[in-house]
């Protein structure tokens, strides 16, 4: 055989089937209308047995490819309609047409994996050996995106109701109940997100025989099972419910101002497990949320901000409690730090050789008061200091006039509010002011009516302000709303 021999078979095998080709079409021609049986015999005795193996094996794989291209178009179809319904639906509301701009991609992607699944299901054949893997990967992929699309749904959710009591942006400062709704949406949301990631994973491995026997077994054993992760996560748990207790039975919102531990500030944060305080100072503590349901704490700003205030002191037995009321009142009339509503002085204690007295006074907030207390102490121990200088509690002596003249004082009484000396002392009963002492004629001071700029805490300054406006508590509409509840 020549090198000229294959390509003359060649020749001659095409040639034969171009003739069994015309023989074929021939017979077609001439048979007569109606026998649709003698055609396809004739069809099936004329075809290659190598066309007929290729075309069997092709079909499972056009069958799939099929499936993909028409669940590709009835996915997007599918999304693009309900999309384009929800975003009319809510068109004046842009925050939630973005996250139902987030749904479209999971949406697609679950019509597309869905029908890859069904048509990998129907159309391969069952004896192939990647037809029973992929199907499972296919119902996994389909699982993970139907979980993804449902996180993708609670935004929604979550969008249209923040959307409804805070509007397009975040919730301001002066926005209490914004910040408490903001507050248990997030709650809430992670609630269903956990649920929905627990769901998912559960499904997943529900599809495997092997661990659905394994789930089986943890089912028959769930009481000791429940027992033991009861024991072990105990702590997890019950700070799990109480931030769900928390953030409904309202004990506590966002924007109060509490005081727990002696740890004064605003509640900032309040999540699943913990809350965070933020202190006057800028420092943050963080509590689990277990701790206010078994501890308990003051909070300001339950159905107000009004609160009052004591400033204490320690004086002489002569001070001229008249004369310390009229300064008091005097100071009070000229700042804006008192609300007008609550003043008086009182002498509460009159033992261990001194006399308390004790100032109540009422602010519009807690900031106030603060800085308003401060005013008070340090206005009243000027006024005692310069113009009643023998009402400043000291530590005294009393000796003898022989005793001080021999210079060897036998008995010494310390911490007795008597007289230095054997002379006595002289005052006017019309002003309090002493005068036994050389020079004693003071002019009279005025009250302080503010502090210095920049020595307020809460007021004074722009910092002070703001620090004061995070100490204003949860709002009007917070404390109506109390109050409507504890009155039910």
């Amino acid at each position: 055989m020549t090198h000229d021999e294959p390509r003359t078979l060649t020749v001659g095998r095409r040639a034969t089937e171009r003739v069994t080709i015309s023989a074929m079409m021939s017979s077609l021609l001439q048979a007569p209308v109606g026998s649709a049986a003698n055609i396809t015999s004739d069809v099936d005795d004329h075809i290659p047995e190598e066309f007929e193996t290729m075309v069997s094996a092709a079909g499972p794989y056009m069958g799939v490819l099929l499936g993909v291209g028409f669940s590709a178009i009835a996915g997007l179809v599918i999304v693009m309609v309900v999309s384009t319904l929800l975003k009319q639906i809510f068109r004046r509301k842009s925050v939630v047409r973005r996250a139902i701009n987030r749904t479209r991609v999971p949406g697609f992607c679950i019509v597309l994996l869905a029908g890859t699944a069904l048509s990998v299901r129907y159309a391969v054949d069952t004896d192939l050996w990647w037809q029973g893997p992929a199907f499972v990967l296919l119902n996994v992929a389909v699982i993970v995106s139907v979980a993804w699309w449902a996180l993708r749904v609670v935004k929604i959710v979550e969008a249209v109701i923040l959307s409804k009591y805070i509007g397009q942006g975040e919730p301001g400062v002066e926005d209490r109940r914004g910040r408490r709704v903001q507050t248990q949406v997030d709650l809430i949301g992670r609630i269903l997100a956990a649920v929905i990631i627990t769901v998912a994973v559960a499904a997943v491995l529900l599809l495997n025989e092997n661990v659905r026997g394994l789930g089986a077994g943890l089912l028959a054993s769930a009481g000791l099972v429940s027992v033991v992760a009861g024991l072990a996560m105990q702590s997890t748990l019950s700070n799990l419910f109480a931030g769900i207790q928390l953030a409904f039975t309202d004990s506590i919102r966002v924007g109060d101002v509490v005081v727990i531990e002696e740890n004064f500030g605003t509640v900032e944060e309040i999540t699943l497990s913990t809350v965070v305080i933020k202190s006057w100072d800028g420092r943050r503590f963080i509590y689990p949320s277990a701790h206010f349901v078994a501890t308990p704490f003051e909070n300001w700003t339950r159905v107000g901000t009004e609160l009052l205030g004591v400033v204490e002191f320690d004086v002489d037995w002569r001070v001229p409690a008249d004369a310390l009321r009229g300064r008091l009142k005097r100071l009070l009339l000229t700042t804006d730090l008192w609300d007008g509503q609550t003043s008086n002085l009182q002498i509460t204690e009159a033992t261990g050789g001194h006399v308390q007295a004790r100032v109540v006074v009422s602010a519009r907030n807690s900031g106030e008061l603060w800085d308003l207390r401060c005013l008070i102490r340090e206005d009243l121990v000027n006024f005692l200091r310069t113009e009643h200088p023998y009402a400043v509690l000291t530590q005294r002596m009393l000796m003898t006039n022989e005793e001080a003249l021999a210079g060897r004082p036998e008995t010494v009484a310390t911490g007795q509010m008597n007289v230095v000396s054997a002379e006595p002392e002289h005052t006017d009963h019309q002003t309090g002011r002493s005068t036994s002492e050389p020079g004693a004629e003071h002019a009279p001071s005025g009250p302080s009516t503010q502090f210095p700029a920049e020595e307020g805490l809460f007021t004074g300054s722009m910092a002070a302000v703001e620090r004061n406006r995070e100490f204003s508590g949860p709002g009007e509409d917070a404390y109506r709303e109390r109050k409507d509840r504890q009155s039910e």
